[in-house]
Formats: C-alpha cells, structure tokens, sequence
C-alpha cells in the first residue's frame, strides 16, 4: 500500500498580489507586504512543503518574522489576528478577481 503524496495548491498570481498591499495584521504599507504561508498541517504544510497558496496572508516583514517567530519581540500574534488577516486576504483577493466565487453577487 503506497500513500499518495499530496498536490499543494499553488498560485503565482496569489503571491503576487501582495506587492504593493497593506499588511493584514498592522496594516502598515512600507514596501515590504508578501504573502506569508500558514505554519498549520491542516493548511498543507509539511516537511520541506509550505501551505496551499489559499492558506496565508499578506504580511509585512515584521509581522512576518513575527508570525516565522523569526524576531526577538516576545509578542506574537494571537491565532485570532492570524484568521483575520486572512480573511482580509481572502476578501483583497476576490475584490482583484484572483478568487472567484461562482454566484457571489
């Protein structure tokens, strides 16, 4: 019995569309805003494998060395900033067309 190895969801124009954008957490625009990955196995993350493109947020570099626990700050997002931030993504990326629901109106 052979286990097949799971096809992550992946997509340019997603990573992408952080250029440019506020960050989701502090809302800070410094040039710095890219798409950050959810650190969960439940989004896709894996050994060597980063989440689905759907499973993140945009982040600027603070917050995501924050988030990566990358930073010496001893403050860290709580789970709930974490799932607004990507709810705000999520909204920024149907407002771009990138997702699309079928009958949103």
């Amino acid at each position: 019995m052979s286990l097949e190895k799971r096809k992550p969801i992946r997509s340019e124009a997603i990573l992408k569309s952080a250029e440019g954008e506020s960050c989701t957490i502090c809302g800070k625009n410094d040039g710095t805003t890219v798409f950050c990955h959810l650190n969960e196995s439940w989004a896709g993350k894996g050994m060597g494998q980063k989440a689905d493109d759907i499973a993140g947020f945009f982040g600027c570099s603070e917050c995501h060395d924050l988030y990566d626990q990358r930073s010496s700050n001893l403050y860290n997002h709580s789970q709930y900033e974490i799932m607004r931030a990507m709810y705000r993504t999520w909204v920024s990326l149907i407002a771009k067309g990138i997702i699309t629901i079928k009958d949103a109106k």
